[in-house]
């Protein structure tokens, strides 16, 4: 029932997919300007080293090559690298405010529309009102600062587990064995069922926020009481919402040269808040719309209807 509904709610509501995007955009070019201007210095020293053509001498050569002596190259070519980068109080500085841009300001800016988009499903669920984008990004832009932040430092743990898997899938897929390709499998699979269980653990918070009006910590409360009520049944949906995602991000990248990614990835983050939304109402037994003329009811509010009609007879 969640994964119908919340199919529903985003077809309903796929033009918020576009206001994403366009975010998403904007995020995107403030870090591209950011990074050119910071790495910019460091790349043409390090181009004037020779390392990038070494670099690309090492890729090219990994099969054919005997791996300890291409794992041996690579670190010589990183020690020589970072070396260039650590004795330049500039290019220290630089990569240190590069790597945490990367690492920190630009997934925080990412999530600071997270909030924005609960408040869009918000409005239409009860009431299928449609707030503008821009409007509830303005309006909620400090709460939203918070709960960014905050929800940065809550999951930190868990982004660094799937970063980890996906390096480790990686690193295994590319040595072109069988054996480690099966294991690189393997481990992917690991990372989507752990990816649904954050996803799961966490899945009320955003909507509890948007729909309750509450600070972050009170609102991580509401997730655990909301999610915890109905755990497996919101994992399984969550689990085939990853397992789907995946594949549709992987065929559109290999069949489109990754063109396509420029809205199957908003489109991601956008489906991930309309599921999450959907659950919150459908532990908390709450009515909403998916469709203009499709009011979905929970059963004991459809049984409290008929009593209503019923005494209304008598």
């Amino acid at each position: 029932m969640i994964f119908r509904n919340s199919i529903r709610l985003l077809l309903t509501n796929f033009s918020t997919v576009w206001k994403v995007l366009v975010y998403y955009l904007i995020c995107f070019t403030v870090t591209i300007g950011v990074c050119y201007l910071l790495a910019e210095p460091i790349v043409q020293k390090l181009t004037q080293a020779n390392i990038f053509e070494d670099a690309i001498a090492i890729i090219n050569n990994i099969f054919s090559s005997n791996p300890t002596t291409t794992a041996y190259t690579a670190s010589e070519l990183l020690s020589k690298a970072w070396t260039i980068i650590i004795t330049n109080f500039q290019f220290k500085f630089n990569f240190i405010f590069l790597i945490i841009w990367l690492v920190f300001a630009f997934p925080y800016l990412l999530n600071l529309c997270q909030l924005a988009m609960g408040d869009l499903l918000y409005g239409y669920m009860t009431s299928q009102v449609k707030y503008s984008f821009s409007g509830r990004m303005i309006i909620n832009l400090g709460r939203s600062a918070v709960f960014s932040l905050v929800r940065f430092v809550v999951m930190l743990a868990f982004n660094l587990v799937s970063i980890g898997l996906f390096v480790l899938s990686v690193s295994l897929a590319i040595t072109g064995v069988i054996s480690n390709i099966l294991l690189a499998l393997g481990v992917l699979t690991l990372l989507i069922c752990f990816v649904a269980f954050k996803q799961t653990l966490f899945s009320c918070w955003m909507p509890a926020l948007a729909v309750l009006g509450v600070n972050p910590f009170k609102a991580l409360k509401r997730n655990f009481k909301a999610v915890f009520q109905n755990f497996f049944a919101v994992y399984s949906n969550f689990l085939l919402l990853c397992f789907l995602t995946v594949v549709v991000n992987l065929f559109c990248c290999v069949f489109t040269a990754s063109i396509s990614l420029i809205i199957t990835l908003p489109l991601t983050v956008f489906a991930f808040s309309v599921f999450q939304m959907v659950t919150y109402f459908t532990s908390q037994g709450m009515r909403f719309y998916v469709y203009p003329d499709l009011f979905i009811s929970p059963k004991h509010f459809e049984e409290q209807d008929k009593i209503k009609r019923i005494k209304n007879l008598l």
